[in-house]
């Protein structure tokens, strides 16, 4: 993952616009990510993405688009309608600037893509900091924050800063499912850190874990 600071015009709308292709593919569903280490518990939590949470992470606040309407107008984009957007539409929102927008924006796209988390590691947050707070976090050299939501967990910050600056313990994430909006229970991993490991795991899982997953 690679994290830049200074990026022409042209090149940070590329970035945006790859950001916004691995967004696409996140909405709509939820996730459950689920990590271990050979001496801990499970940790687990849900989130869920939507459209207006997009340009927050990549720390815009632009002065003529909602957020529904920078992201709509970046995926209309990637999928051959419309202009797209401008730089012009690109303020950095309160406490950002052009650098902070850069570095988000340069290592977004990786950090949303799922099927690279089992390479990260998951945690609760519990040091304090200057940063905005959240409740959990995956990442590695940038870390993704989630804050509690009535349903499940909301990303809220991408920091391009190690995930250990946030976390005292990780967790190497083992399994990540995914399920439609509404649906009861989730079935099939969509990723684990080594095939078929699910069913020695479901039996030892705790029984609030067991309930969100269909019994394999």
């Amino acid at each position: 993952m690679l994290i830049k600071s200074k990026m022409t015009d042209e090149e940070l709308l590329r970035a945006i616009y790859r950001a916004t292709k691995e967004y696409s593919n996140l909405i709509g569903k939820e996730f459950l990510i689920i990590g271990k280490n050979s001496n801990t518990d499970y940790f687990w939590f849900q989130c869920h993405f939507e459209k207006k949470f997009f340009m927050h992470l990549l720390g815009i606040r632009s002065k003529t688009l909602t957020a529904d309407e920078f992201y709509d107008r970046c995926n209309d984009y990637n999928n051959g309608n419309g202009e797209g957007i401008t730089i012009k539409e690109c303020t950095p929102s309160r406490n950002h600037s052009r650098t902070t927008i850069n570095e988000k924006a340069s290592c977004c796209a990786e950090i949303l893509r799922i099927e690279n988390a089992k390479y990260m590691k998951v945690g609760r947050k519990n040091k304090i900091s200057q940063f905005v707070d959240f409740t959990y976090a995956y990442g590695d050299i940038a870390t993704l924050g989630f804050c509690d939501d009535y349903r499940s967990s909301f990303p809220i910050t991408l920091i391009p800063r190690n995930i250990d600056e946030f976390s005292t313990q990780k967790y190497k994430i083992i399994f990540v499912f995914e399920k439609s909006i509404g649906a009861k229970q989730y079935e099939k991993p969509l990723i684990e850190i080594k095939k078929g490991i699910l069913e020695q795991h479901y039996n030892k899982f705790p029984e609030k874990l067991k309930l969100l997953i269909k019994d394999p």
